[in-house]
């Protein structure tokens, strides 16, 4: 297989307009328009080629840059994989065009789409209906002092916003915009060799972890401590809630060898501790419990010194579904609140405030009855609207029916689809929702941050 020709390419946006500049005289599609950017050299940085591609052909200078995603894009005799920064520059610089191209800044409703390259003019597009991918390389070693590259959650999604921004919903009406995301959602970019190795056994073993597919913040991290997030049952779930992007409709038939390939997964990563989650299949009579168990069991036989935490559904209050998936004895059981119960039948699909607590409960009082080893966990998310007293009272709610372990996180909208976020709950009063969780509520651990999801922390919340 050839490899593809890495190109950088920079993302400049200024005063409500993008910055665009033509193909070179001489080059493959001269004088259709581009992002301003080049082909990365034998050992040069991503870092170091944006920084020389921008000063060699506009005579612009970087500030900083803010790695947003990737693209492959197939010519009949290449394939290039263009990699995209946001690029700060002095807006006052003088543009310069040292290879005798053209660059002009374009309103959203302004880009010349057909006369853009054609990897340009798919990454405009991908862009628009949110088919972006992150980068599948690590970049923790391609970093350069003069170029600080950050990994911001929301850049690509506010890129998103800018690109459909004379786009119409139905109606006519103009689609809302998101509300403005604060300074901590920026975090470092790292990984380092956990993550390249992961990354490369995932791919020879053709598994697919819910870290990379749902762009998780803490991917890194939770690669480093040996723990991923495995997605079960396909890729399209039954329900739709308003706060999920995962694909809904009919789902594809069970794939009955999926065990089997996840235990093998787990060894190769050599993990010391898998969480298994699911798209909810209420088309199933068992609502996929039967695969969660086996799926469970196959990696305790594979891997016995590999601990397993279960996310699962609500199985539709199926009590026989639930007792399966418990008696193969994974070590955490985790079902979801996700929120208060005002707003459960606004963003939850099918669901029910007191099914879930029911779920919760029933999986304590099995916990009880068989040892008590194993633990229960519940997540909520923040930023909905929910008020102060409707989350103790959820809190409440769960510690009653037996939960000792909760994540709490910052809600962040997925797509234009999904409900808008209302607020934005600050580090420090996360904070506060810890300290209120284990010491008033008497939770054994509760994890809680803006980046916080379910599976962060894993393994560490069991043992605490």
């Amino acid at each position: 297989m050839i490899e593809p020709v890495e190109v950088c390419a920079a993302v400049i946006m200024h005063g409500g307009r993008l910055l665009l500049a033509t193909r070179p005289k001489g080059k493959h599609l001269e004088g259709h328009w581009e992002f301003p950017g080049g082909k990365v050299k034998a050992n040069e940085t991503l870092a170091a080629c944006i920084i020389r591609e921008l000063q060699e052909e506009l005579g612009l200078h970087v500030r900083q840059a803010s790695l947003l995603f990737e693209v492959l894009h197939h010519y009949p005799e290449k394939t290039i994989r263009l990699h995209f920064l946001l690029c700060d520059i002095d807006p006052e610089q003088m543009i310069a065009h040292h290879d005798g191209q053209r660059s002009a800044w374009f309103q959203a409703d302004q880009l010349p789409l057909e006369m853009m390259a054609p990897a340009d003019r798919e990454t405009v597009e991908k862009i628009r209906q949110g088919k972006w991918m992150m980068p599948e390389e690590d970049y923790s070693d391609k970093l350069v002092a003069d170029l600080p590259i950050v990994r911001d959650l929301e850049l690509t999604a506010l890129l998103q916003d800018f690109l459909n921004m004379n786009a119409t919903s139905e109606g006519g009406k103009e689609s809302p915009s998101r509300l403005q995301h604060p300074e901590w959602y920026k975090v470092p970019f790292g990984g380092g060799r956990e993550r390249i190795a992961m990354r490369n056994l995932l791919r020879g073993s053709n598994l697919h972890t819910v870290c990379e597919s749902a762009r998780c913040p803490n991917l890194c991290d939770c690669w480093k401590r040996q723990t991923a997030t495995f997605m079960i049952l396909g890729d399209t779930c039954t329900r739709n809630c308003r706060f999920c992007a995962v694909k809904h409709g009919i789902p594809q038939p069970v794939d009955a060898g999926e065990p089997e390939r996840i235990a093998e997964g787990v060894a190769k990563l050599n993990l010391r501790f898998a969480v298994i989650t699911c798209v909810t299949r209420d088309d199933l009579p068992d609502g996929g419990a039967g695969l969660m168990a086996e799926t469970i069991r196959a990696i305790h036989q594979r891997c016995p010194d590999t601990g397993v935490e279960v996310l699962c559904s609500d199985y539709a209050g199926n009590e026989a579904a639930l007792q399966s998936v418990l008696e193969a004895a994974p070590e955490v059981f985790g079902h979801n609140l996700e929120t208060v119960e005002r707003l459960t039948p606004v963003i939850r699909n099918k669901a029910n405030y007191r099914r879930s607590l029911d779920v919760l409960s029933r999986a304590s009082t099995w916990a009880s009855r068989h040892g008590g080893h194993l633990r229960i966990k519940s997540g909520l998310m923040l930023g909905l609207g929910e008020t102060e007293p409707e989350i103790r009272q959820a809190l409440a709610d769960l510690r009653q029916v037996g939960v000792d372990i909760v994540t709490i996180g910052q809600y962040l909208q997925p797509g234009k689809e999904q409900c808008p976020v209302v607020r934005h709950v600050s580090p420090e009063e996360f904070k506060r929702w810890e300290q209120i969780a284990e010491q008033e509520f008497a939770f054994s651990k509760a994890v809680c941050g803006p980046l916080i999801r379910s599976s962060y922390l894993a393994e560490e919340a069991y043992r605490a």
